[in-house]
């Protein structure tokens, strides 16, 4: 039934389009209309509809209105027309490689990232995504620096953490973060539900970039923000490969290109915004914790690995490789 439902969807997806557009794709996501990766998806749409002459149309669709990134990753596997921003742990369901993208502690800034990025190792795992899940990566950007915030406990070294139950991604490397980084108890969640939860006190700790905290007002019911800076978060821009192939070689580069410009604007956005974001927050009513021993969080990260079987044999060594230069 599920698959039954997920392949009408689809169908319903790639049959639809407004009249007088050879295609119509809409491009989805979790934040919400105001947030920088909705406002670059729009002047990506209008920059391509400009260029294609109105041939090729994209519609945003912000705040999970065609479903959180587990339901939009699996339509887009079964051929919807669709473009969406969804996390790599959630393509890791797919190819379990993908993974190591958003690996803790993994790069000490952006200029890493695009060493793993650019490498021979991310572009055989993205042929597989493509060849056999439908998942064509068109470009990546850095949605932000992940910090841990909690909602009454300030916290200085990971045993703070212990018993507090925290908001996660439904994907392994993220609840075994929690686990192994934090001490904590992962509380798998979609993002819509956090804010909520942090509310009626279902969840006692989140982790997301200060933007992403902002955006969803979770600092009305999170006290504390410790900039843990775990996780240079990643996110890709894909869509449903099969999709991009109907397009013309014209088209394509069109899209293409102004995927690129996205990403390109997004990542300026979140890195040159991060401070900025931290001082918001602070504004607000968070406290912000920043006086504490990043690598007593990191060691424990080096655990992590051990929980992916699945990985390929020594992928967490080849990321590092390909970081280091060697």
């Amino acid at each position: 039934m599920k698959h039954y439902l997920g392949t009408a969807a689809a169908l319903l997806l790639a049959t639809s389009g407004l009249a007088g557009a050879e295609t119509t794709i809409r491009f989805a996501h979790m934040n919400s209309d105001s947030h920088f990766v909705n406002k670059a998806g729009q002047a990506m749409a209008d920059a391509v509809a400009e260029r294609t002459g109105g041939e090729v149309r994209i519609d945003m669709f912000p705040s999970g209105q065609i479903g959180e990134n587990s339901q939009v990753t699996e339509q887009i596997t079964l051929g919807g027309d669709l473009i969406g921003q969804v996390g790599p742990g959630t393509i890791a369901n797919y190819v379990p490689d993908f993974g190591i993208i958003v690996y803790p502690f993994m790069y000490a800034d952006f200029a890493d990232a695009q060493k793993l990025l650019s490498s021979e190792l991310i572009q055989g795992i993205e042929a597989q995504a493509e060849e056999q899940n439908n998942i064509k990566v068109l470009c990546y950007f850095a949605f932000g620096i992940r910090d841990l915030y909690t909602r009454d406990t300030p916290v200085h070294v990971p045993e703070d953490m212990a018993g507090l139950k925290m908001r996660v991604q439904p994907t392994t490397v993220y609840t075994e973060m929690v686990k192994q980084v934090f001490g904590a108890a992962p509380t798998p969640m979609p993002w819509p539900e956090v804010y909520s939860a942090f509310a009626q006190g279902v969840i006692d700790a989140g982790e997301a970039p200060p933007a992403a905290i902002l955006d969803q007002k979770h600092y009305e019911h999170a006290k504390y923000l410790i900039q843990t800076n775990h996780i240079l978060d990643l996110s890709p821009i894909v869509m449903s490969a099969s999709l991009f192939n109907r397009l013309s070689g014209e088209h394509q580069a069109v899209v293409q290109e102004e995927a690129d410009n996205a990403c390109a604007s997004m990542t300026k956005t979140a890195l040159d915004g991060y401070q900025a974001g931290i001082d918001e927050l602070a504004s607000k009513g968070m406290t912000v914790i920043s006086d504490i021993d990043k690598s007593l969080f990191a060691a424990k990260a080096a655990g992590i690995a051990d929980a992916f079987p699945e990985w390929s044999d020594g992928l967490y060594d080849a990321a590092r490789a390909a970081i280091e230069g060697k």
